[in-house]
């Protein structure tokens, strides 16, 4: 039988998307109060990173390498055709107001979400695919999404690049490389005897810094919402884009059905809250509108991905990855 602390925490995650929807209604509620507490969102960050990284080890990324195409198409679609339809998009609807164009940008940028690994968990995919396309994507952050950023936002920013790499590789580089590096030095038996005591306050942590995201975000979204809800419109559109578009490279790729799940989900959820921690850190206070939206959208459309994908899975359900 699994300890206490560990059931509470497989627990809370299996229930995750009512706790998010309740942290971000806290934070719209408490607005700007929460200012004071967000020089602690980067530490909680960093924490919910290493906690998530002990999960897997370098061998394990070594592994999901040796047959690289669904890594590689998870990456290309983040960072290439999403950012592109983004870039698009925005600029048609929203000409000429460069920091909501920005917001769309770094929404499309932003790494794998790690609620992927859990929703590919509870959809029966291959977690192991979406634990390295996280890791990976999580560790080459600092340099895809300022290079994205660069790339298709141009001369619409003007941010200090080196600050927000700083940022990136505190919050969630070395997080993450200590935590690869602590499960192979333990050969995995680190996160099994320390989850029950590390996984609640690490869900925690997440409930926190989405509240004192949304809170530091809501005065600035409350009045864009009113004057254009074009964006939620928007946000949504490119929300389920992401989960469509996983669905459809796997396919035609001809990945099994573990791999499939995987994709989905990977190319669907991002890490919104380092978006909303980046956004708020380094950009104007529009840009946080899109990953603020963006948050409240994927983990019920997530929901909606699984039960479709269950409908559609094979009693002799594979979980190996193509």
């Amino acid at each position: 039988m699994r300890p206490a602390g560990e059931r509470l925490y497989l627990y809370l995650n299996s229930r995750m998307i009512f706790f998010m929807l309740f942290a971000m209604a806290c934070g719209w509620l408490a607005g700007g109060r929460l200012a004071i507490m967000r020089d602690i969102v980067p530490l909680m960050f960093a924490y919910m990173t290493f906690v998530t990284a002990l999960k897997t080890s370098w061998k394990d990324l070594g592994i999901i390498f040796r047959k690289p195409l669904p890594l590689i198409s998870i990456v290309v679609l983040q960072h290439i055709l999403m950012p592109f339809i983004a870039s698009i998009l925005s600029n048609v609807l929203f000409a000429g107001r460069h920091e909501l164009i920005l917001g769309y940008i770094l929404m499309a940028a932003l790494p794998v979400g790690i609620t992927a690994v859990i929703w590919t968990g509870l959809g029966k995919g291959d977690v192991a695919l979406s634990l390295t396309a996280a890791t990976v994507d999580t560790l080459l952050s600092p340099i895809v999404v300022s290079a994205v950023l660069l790339f298709f936002a141009g001369q619409q920013a003007t941010l200090d690049y080196s600050a927000m790499i700083r940022g990136l590789v505190k919050m969630i580089v070395i997080p993450s490389v200590l935590g690869l590096t602590i499960n192979d030095l333990s050969r995995g038996s680190f996160y099994d005897r320390s989850i029950r005591y590390l996984g609640i306050p690490s869900f925690i942590c997440m409930c926190m810094v989405i509240t004192i995201n949304v809170g530091m975000a809501q005065k600035s979204a409350a009045e864009m919402f009113s004057r254009a809800p074009m964006i939620v419109m928007l946000t949504l559109t490119l929300t389920l884009t992401g989960f469509l578009s996983g669905l459809l490279l796997a396919k035609l790729f001809g990945f099994k059905e573990s791999a499939v799940i995987s994709s989905v989900y990977c190319s669907g959820i991002r890490n919104t809250s380092v978006g909303l921690v980046l956004a708020i850190g380094h950009f104007p206070v529009e840009a946080s509108i899109p990953v603020l939206v963006a948050m409240m959208f994927q983990q019920p459309l997530a929901a909606v991905a699984q039960k479709l994908l269950n409908r559609g899975q094979t009693p002799a359900h594979n979980h190996s990855q193509t």
